[in-house]
């Protein structure tokens, strides 16, 4: 049985936690291919964000603050480097964990022709922007099974996920 999971919420609620979670119980189980996406922070400030491969922990900027050609909110995508990295990204495993399908991600046409590629791979589990408007993340939200995690569920959740590949 395919498991196919879109996990939303509001920024801070734990999406990416949760991936890195469900990846550390079923590392040695399964293999797990893709990335997360991690803030960076200067003395406590949000600078950017930063994506880290899952299988190689390379690391490449996806977005910091500034003003540039790609802009979401206060942040300017790097578009060019996110794309390099998409380049080297590994996607064969098992279970591919992408975190997160978002404003920033979707400015890459080339994310989301990947996206749109690995859809009918059998387990994904993906973050998705709560208030993403694309018609990419409204396909996600529609075909996955879609969580929306809060204070309450966060735990549950991974638990739900991880005991699929228990079974």
């Amino acid at each position: 049985m395919a498991v196919r999971i879109a996990v939303t919420g509001r920024p801070g609620i734990g999406k990416t936690t949760l991936c890195l979670r469900v990846y550390d119980a079923l590392k040695d189980k399964i293999d797990i291919k893709g990335f997360i996406t991690k803030e960076e922070r200067v003395k406590g400030i949000r600078t950017g964000f930063k994506l880290v491969d899952l299988s190689t922990g390379r690391e490449a900027m996806l977005a910091k603050v500034g003003k540039g050609k790609t802009m979401v909110g206060k942040y300017e995508v790097l578009v060019e480097e996110f794309e390099r990295f998409l380049e080297e990204l590994d996607l064969s495993g098992k279970l591919v964990i992408i975190d997160e399908v978002g404003p920033m991600e979707l400015k890459s046409q080339k994310f989301v022709s990947l996206v749109q590629k690995i859809l009918d791979n059998e387990d994904l589990l993906f973050t998705v922007h709560y208030k993403a408007n694309h018609p990419l993340a409204d396909k996600i939200r529609r075909e996955f099974r879609l969580y929306i995690l809060d204070e309450s569920n966060r735990e549950r959740v991974k638990d739900e996920i991880v005991r699929w590949y228990d079974s």
